[in-house]
C-alpha cells in the first residue's frame, strides 16, 4: 500500500495527458458501465418493493414517479417498510441508548473517571444524533439496504446541528473497494441549477456559461461529480483542507474542470451491504430472494381479482337478435329488446365461469407469508405468531432466537456504518470543543472501542448471558451441599461481566475506592457488633452465675431455718 509522503509533490498529469477532472469523469463512466446488470435488477426491485425511491434506469416527469403498474397487492411495499422500521427500532432506536464507549485498555476500563468520561462523550454523540437528521435518513438507508442490498450515507459537518446526514440514492453513486472488501472510493453524481451551484461554491467559481445562466435565472440542471477517497500524497505539516487525510474533489462534468478541492479528517461516506459476495462491491438483499414470490403473489392477486369481479358482476349471455345494440349492463341502464323474439326469464343468463375467490385468497395469503418471511417481518413482528399461553420469558427467548438470524447483516451494519458514524461524530465534536476534558489516566492511551447495546445487538450476545446465568444457577445448587464452592466465584467480576453483556449504564456503579471504603466501614461495624455480642454474652453469663449464687444462698438460708 502506498505510504503517505511527508512533503507534497508537484501535481502531475497521467500518461495519457488527461486532466484530473477528465480522469475522474472517465472512471465514473467506467464504473457505471460495469454495474449495468445490477441496474436492471434494481429497477425491478424498485417497482415491487420501493416505489418512493428514485428510479434506476427510467425517467419520469416530476410528480409522476410513483408508477404502481406492476402491483396488484401491496404486501411487498409493506414488508420493506417493516424491515426498515424493525432495523431502526431494534438496532439504532431514537428513544434509547444503542451503543456505549469503553477503553481498549482492560485496566482503564475499570477506572471510574475513564468510564464516566467515555459515557459523557457517548451522551454528547447521542445529543448530536438526536438533534440532527440522523434518524430521518437512517430509515431510507435501512430500506435501501433491505431492497437493493446496498445503502449509502454521507455525514457532513453542519454549523447549527454539528452534523448533517444524506441518504444517497443508489442510482447516483459508484463505489470502489480494496482487497479487504472495504469501500475506499466514492463517485457521487449531483444535479444542480446554476443558482444552486452558486450558493454552494460562489459565482466566481463557476464557468462562464453557468454565470450567464445565473444572471438569466435559468433552471436548467447540470451534472457535478464528487469524488471521495484516501489522499495518498499530502504535506502532513499543513492543516489546509487540501492536505486532509481524505480527499474530496468537486468536478463540473460538462466543463470538465475541478470546481473545488477539499478534504475530511474522517471518511464521511458509509456503505452497508446486507449480504456480501467476494470481489463484488455491491450487496445482495432479502428482497432479491423474495422477488420470485413477489411476482407470483401479484399474478395470483390479479387473477383472483378477476374471479371476484366475475362473482360480483358475472358475464351474461344474450340472444343475437333480441336487443337493439349495443347492450348496456351498467347500473340504471336502459336497453330495448324485441318482446316477440326473447323470453326475458330464459334467454338472459349468467355464465358459470366464476372461479373460486376463496381458493385464490388462500394463494394470496400463502405467497404473502413467503414474502414477509424472506423480508424478516416475522422477526420484527414476533408477537403476532406467539400463543397466548406462553409466559414472558418464553416469549422473549423466542424473539431473541429469531433476531440471531440477522447476525451477519447486523455485524456488517455496525462495522460499515455505525462505527464510522460514531467515530466521525466524535471527531467533529472534538474539533468544535464540545467534548469533556480527557482524564489524565487516558492521556497516554486514549484508544477506545464501541460496544453496541441495542436489543438487536444484544440478541447476538444472548448466549453469553444465558451461559453465565446457567453457570451461576448450577453453582448455587451445588453450594447447598458444598458451601465452600462459592469461594471460587468473584462477585465483582461477575457483576462487571453482567454489566458488560447487558450494556447497563456504568455511571450507577461505584468506583473501586468507594467500594473499598464501604466494605471497610461494614467490616468495622461487623467487628464492633461481634465484640458487643461477646461482651453481652459475657455479661449474661456473669448475671446468670450471680443469680445462681443468689438462689443457692437463699436455698441454704431457707434450709437452716427449717432445721432450727
Amino acid at each position: 500500500m502506498p505510504a503517505i509522503k511527508e512533503l507534497s509533490q508537484p501535481k502531475k498529469q497521467n500518461t495519457f495527458g488527461k486532466s484530473k477532472a477528465q480522469e475522474k469523469i472517465d472512471r465514473f463512466k467506467e464504473l457505471i458501465g460495469a454495474r449495468s446488470n445490477f441496474e436492471s435488477f434494481w429497477q425491478t426491485l424498485h417497482d415491487y418493493f420501493y416505489l418512493e425511491s428514485p428510479d434506476i434506469n427510467k425517467s419520469y416527469a416530476q410528480g409522476a414517479e410513483l408508477d404502481a403498474g406492476y402491483l396488484w397487492d401491496a404486501t411487498t411495499l409493506e414488508s420493506a417498510d417493516v424491515l426498515a422500521s424493525g432495523f431502526m427500532n431494534y438496532l439504532t432506536p431514537s428513544t434509547s441508548k444503542w451503543f456505549r464507549l469503553k477503553s481498549k485498555n482492560p485496566k482503564l476500563s475499570e477506572n471510574k473517571a475513564v468510564a464516566d468520561f467515555l459515557e459523557d462523550v457517548a451522551s454528547e454523540v447521542y445529543h448530536t444524533l438526536n438533534r440532527c437528521n440522523f434518524y430521518d435518513q437512517s430509515f431510507p438507508a435501512y430500506k435501501s439496504s433491505g431492497v437493493y442490498g446496498t445503502s449509502l450515507l454521507l455525514e457532513e459537518e453542519d454549523l447549527e446541528d454539528d452534523a448533517r446526514f444524506f441518504n444517497l440514492p443508489i442510482k447516483q453513486v459508484c463505489i470502489v473497494e480494496d482487497a479487504r472488501g472495504r469501500v475506499i472510493e466514492y463517485y457521487i453524481e449531483f444535479e444542480y441549477t446554476a443558482l444552486q451551484a452558486a450558493t454552494r461554491w460562489g459565482k466566481e467559481a463557476l464557468r462562464q456559461e453557468l454565470q450567464d445562466e445565473l444572471d438569466a435565472r435559468q433552471d436548467k440542471k447540470h451534472k457535478f461529480l464528487l469524488f471521495i477517497g484516501k489522499r495518498w500524497e499530502r504535506d502532513i505539516r499543513s492543516e489546509h483542507k487540501s492536505n486532509m487525510p481524505i480527499q474530496a474533489l468537486w468536478v463540473d462534468v460538462e466543463g470538465k474542470v475541478i470546481i473545488e478541492e477539499g478534504g475530511y479528517n474522517e471518511f464521511p461516506a458509509m456503505t452497508h451491504r446486507f449480504d456480501k459476495r467476494p470481489f463484488v462491491p455491491w450487496g445482495f438483499s432479502p428482497a432479491m430472494k423474495a422477488l420470485p414470490f413477489a411476482r407470483i403473489l401479484n399474478a395470483v392477486a390479479k387473477t383472483n381479482l378477476r374471479a371476484m369481479m366475475k362473482r360480483t358482476d358475472p358475464p351474461i349471455a344474450l340472444p343475437d337478435n333480441a336487443f337493439i345494440m349495443p347492450f348496456n349492463a351498467n347500473p340504471r341502464a336502459i336497453n330495448y329488446y324485441k318482446k316477440t323474439v326473447m323470453d326475458s326469464s330464459k334467454d338472459i343468463f349468467a355464465f358459470a365461469n366464476y372461479g373460486d375467490p376463496a381458493f385464490g385468497m388462500q394463494g394470496v395469503e400463502y405467497y404473502s407469508q413467503k414474502v414477509k418471511g424472506l423480508m424478516f417481518n416475522d422477526v420484527f413482528l414476533a408477537f403476532e405468531g406467539l400463543g397466548k399461553q406462553m409466559n414472558n420469558p418464553e416469549v422473549y427467548e423466542r424473539i431473541n432466537e429469531k433476531m440471531t438470524l440477522l447476525g451477519p447483516a447486523v455485524g456488517r451494519w455496525t462495522a460499515e456504518v455505525s462505527n464510522p458514524i460514531i467515530i466521525r461524530t466524535i471527531g467533529i465534536l472534538y474539533r468544535r470543543g464540545k467534548l469533556p476534558k480527557v482524564p489524565d489516566e487516558m492521556l497516554d492511551n486514549p484508544a477506545y472501542e464501541i460496544d453496541y447495546v441495542s436489543q438487536l445487538a444484544q440478541a447476538q450476545r444472548r448466549s453469553e448471558l444465558n451461559s453465565l446465568v446457567t453457570a451461576l444457577t448450577m453453582t448455587g445448587q451445588m453450594a447447598n451441599f458444598a458451601p465452600e464452592i462459592l469461594d471460587g466465584v468473584d462477585p465483582d467480576k461477575t457483576r462487571n461481566e453482567v454489566w458488560g453483556i447487558t450494556g447497563a449504564p456504568v455511571k450507577v456503579l461505584r468506583s473501586d475506592d468507594e467500594i473499598q471504603k464501604i466494605r471497610e466501614v461494614r467490616g468495622q461495624k461487623q467487628a464492633k457488633a461481634e465484640e458487643l455480642a461477646i461482651i453481652q454474652q459475657g455479661a449474661g453469663i456473669v448475671q446468670t452465675a450471680a443469680a445462681a449464687d443468689k438462689l443457692i444462698a437463699e436455698a441454704a438460708q431457707t434450709g437452716r431455718k427449717k432445721f432450727e
